[in-house]
């Protein structure tokens, strides 16, 4: 607030004085009409009251002019009209009147004006006393009316001292509070320009997440078109795979029965042939196995194992190669190394890939395997005196395809993906693998996998604590030391076709098998398990056989569901494996064998001709003695079966019309075919097709409370709206 207007808001009106001063004197004049005063002082009184309304007229016209003036004319009004009355009239105790404008002064134009008309006043008072000529006061009373004067404006400067201090702390304070909302008028326009920001950056996300998750959406699709796509071409790739090796094998090892001889540089150039060919159908194997990797269904089947038996398998392998090339292999393998929780094949796959990859970029010197235990990891790195890697190639070693940027990594061969696959591989089993490099000295490659596996609470605390609850010792012997366990599952299958089914998924669960109702119960009863997993064909069968399990479950999960049966791999149909595509001559050497007993007839069904030739080829080059029989679709292999019945018999998996699977099932349930043995000779790989329940029914002893319902409902809503991943809870 400006101090001119806390000024103006402070003092008095100097019209209201005026106004004041015209009214006393009118009641003076109008005493002294009613009290008889001497003529000459009625008209005293009258000549003052016309005065003081002359002078109030020009002080309402001065304030009017200039409001400074008309307030210091007021204050001289109020001299003239106190000392000029009071001699004409001389009333008793006018002089008395003498401090009234020193007191109005202040309310009028304030303390300094109040001094002046103080230091006015006592001249005044001074002057009539001593001059008496002029009608003046008594000197007693004057000294005593100056005396008030003063104390008067003592008091007043005091008061008005303390009224100016608290009319300071309102200006500054009012100032305060102006600035305050002024601020707070800034800040709420600047709050709803914000929020009007805000409400456009929310529809712009909004819109940028909408398009996001079509794209994520476009993206994942596209994934899986993609996965398709590479793995049903890698699949393609087997069968001309398998007719290029296998005839250029037989062409090499026996060239007689295509009544050839094959000259040193031919047989050369048909080794390269071979050899090539064998680098490409190892190349679709690491890319089916990179896409199961990627696409979480790629499931590793852990065990105890020794570090020693691997590394001891894999210098095995490659030493033929290590004497080739005159390298000298130098082994370091710690005593007492613990066994580590871990799948053997993929390890031995990973030291594998590693031996021989140092072995084939090193052209002399050495390699150096080094095994030892660190801490509560087994480690084990391979180091060679090969060119080593540039410091730009180790970046990106690990990568798809990555083969180095330079020539000599090039021109080795490879197909880029082995070091991928041995990493990821390696982090599966929550390792890791790095490496070492310096150009001209060598390469170490070293991994590190973990002993034994984190454990974490498998059950919800007190999940089987009953009153009623016994205690029942461990009747099957754990797999594992005693540190370890996994989540125990009931599997409840009649045809015991699931529990093999989960076993190929993970190793990471205990699945304990039971073909039947009681079975699974007394299993339950012998020791708790996570769930009971209850197959069944229909789910009407459920509904009837559940009750059974919720008398006795005592708290334990019943899971329902309907997996077909793997009629595939069952035994009783005749089935005695896969012959997975590209198929060699020791492949059909070990199908041989594994029936045990002599073979004179052998059937191929295939609807591939060439297929079927050269399986012909391969057959009697591993014994001369078979009599080969041809099919070349599913009917005419049932004609060949009810006719004349083979010791063997190898059927494509994939023909037009009737398949394999159907020719394996009217086998089995026509009463005219005997069962003959069956080998599935196929490129399709059963990991990649798994199947699949048509419905999950989740129920516990007392059903589930409204609490568990919703858990339950947002849990597995969750689970089933995510990718497919690995059941493995190690590997999540």
């Amino acid at each position: 607030m400006d101090d001119s207007i806390l000024e103006s808001e402070l003092h008095i009106s100097p019209k209201l004085v005026l106004t004041a001063l015209v009214a006393v004197g009118c009641l003076i004049s109008l005493g002294a009409e009613l009290f008889s005063f001497p003529w000459d002082t009625v008209n005293q009184t009258i000549s003052l009251v016309l005065l003081l309304s002359i002078l109030a007229i020009i002080g309402w016209l001065l304030f009017d002019w200039k409001p400074l003036v008309g307030r210091w004319f007021t204050i001289l009004s109020l001299i003239i009209a106190v000392h000029l009355g009071g001699i004409w009239l001389n009333l008793s105790g006018s002089l008395a009147w003498a401090v009234i404008p020193t007191a109005l002064a202040v309310s009028l134009v304030g303390i300094p004006a109040a001094a002046i008309t103080a230091v006015a006043e006592s001249a005044i008072v001074f002057i009539l006393a001593h001059h008496p000529v002029m009608g003046g006061y008594d000197p007693s009373s004057a000294s005593t009316i100056l005396v008030a004067i003063w104390i008067v404006f003592v008091a007043l400067f005091a008061a008005s001292y303390k009224v100016r201090q608290h009319a300071e702390w309102l200006t500054n304070y009012h100032a305060h509070v102006q600035r305050i909302l002024k601020e707070s008028l800034d800040q709420r326009v600047e709050l709803v320009q914000t929020l009007d920001d805000l409400a456009h950056a929310n529809r712009q996300l909004a819109l940028m997440n909408k398009r996001v998750t079509e794209l994520r959406v476009i993206a994942e699709e596209a994934q899986k078109v993609k996965t398709r796509f590479v793995a049903r071409v890698s699949h393609e790739f087997r069968t001309p795979l398998n007719m290029i090796i296998g005839l250029v094998d037989l062409l090499t090892e026996k060239p007689e029965i295509y009544d050839a001889t094959l000259s040193p540089r031919m047989r050369d150039a048909l080794r390269i042939v071979h050899r090539n060919s064998q680098h490409l159908s190892d190349m679709v194997n690491d890319v089916l196995d990179l896409i199961r990797i990627e696409t979480d269904r790629m499931v590793l089947h852990r065990e105890r194992v020794a570090i020693k038996e691997i590394i001891d398998v894999v210098v095995e392998e490659v030493r033929p190669l290590l004497e080739s090339k005159k390298l000298a292999l130098r082994l370091a393998i710690s005593e007492n190394i613990p066994e580590f929780y871990g799948d053997r094949t993929r390890i031995e796959q990973v030291v594998l890939n590693l031996v021989s990859n140092a072995t084939r970029y090193t052209e002399k010197g050495q390699i150096a395997i080094v095994a030892n235990q660190l801490d509560q990891y087994v480690r084990v790195s391979v180091a060679d005196t090969g060119q080593g890697i540039s410091p730009n190639d180790l970046d990106r070693i690990f990568e798809p395809f990555s083969q180095g940027t330079s020539d000599f990594w090039r021109d080795k061969g490879g197909s880029g993906l082995g070091l991928s696959i041995s990493k990821q591989f390696i982090e599966m089993h929550s390792g890791r693998i790095w490496v070492e490099s310096e150009l001209g000295v060598g390469t170490t490659f070293t991994f590190e996998l973990p002993i034994s596996p984190p454990i974490d609470p498998i059950c919800r605390p007190g999940h089987q604590i009953q009153e009623s609850w016994i205690w029942h010792e461990r009747h099957s012997k754990p797999k594992f030391p005693d540190s370890f366990y996994s989540p125990r599952l009931i599997v409840c299958d009649e045809t015991g076709d699931l529990y093999t089914m989960l076993a190929r998924c993970s190793s990471e669960v205990e699945f304990v098998e039971a073909r039947g109702d009681t079975e699974a119960i007394e299993l339950l009863r012998q020791t708790p398990a996570q769930a009971i997993l209850l197959n069944v064909g229909a789910l009407k069968d459920l509904q009837l056989r559940i009750k059974t399990f919720r008398q006795e479950s005592k708290g334990t999960p019943i899971i329902g569901c309907s997996v077909p049966g793997s009629r595939k791999e069952d035994r009783s149909l005749g089935l005695l494996g896969r012959l997975m595509k590209p198929v060699t001559r020791h492949d059909l050497v070990r199908a041989l064998r594994e029936l045990d007993r002599p073979i004179k007839r052998i059937l191929l069904v295939d609807d591939n001709t060439d297929e079927v030739e050269l399986l012909s080829q391969m057959l009697r080059v591993c014994d001369g003695s078979l009599e080969i029989m041809t099919a070349y679709n599913g009917e005419e292999a049932l004609d060949r079966l009810r006719c004349d019945p083979p010791d063997l018999m190898l059927l494509d998996l994939v023909m037009p019309g009737i398949d394999g699977q159907q020719v394996l099932e009217t086998m089995a349930y026509d009463e005219e075919i005997p069962i003959v043995p069956t080998f599935f000779v196929t490129a399709k790989d059963p990991v990649d097709q798994p199947p699949r329940s048509s419905f999950l029914l989740v129920t516990m002893e007392d059903g589930l409370s409204l609490n568990q319902l919703l858990r339950c409902s947002l849990e597995l809503s969750n689970l089933l709206l995510q990718p497919e991943s690995s059941p493995d809870p190690m590997h999540e």
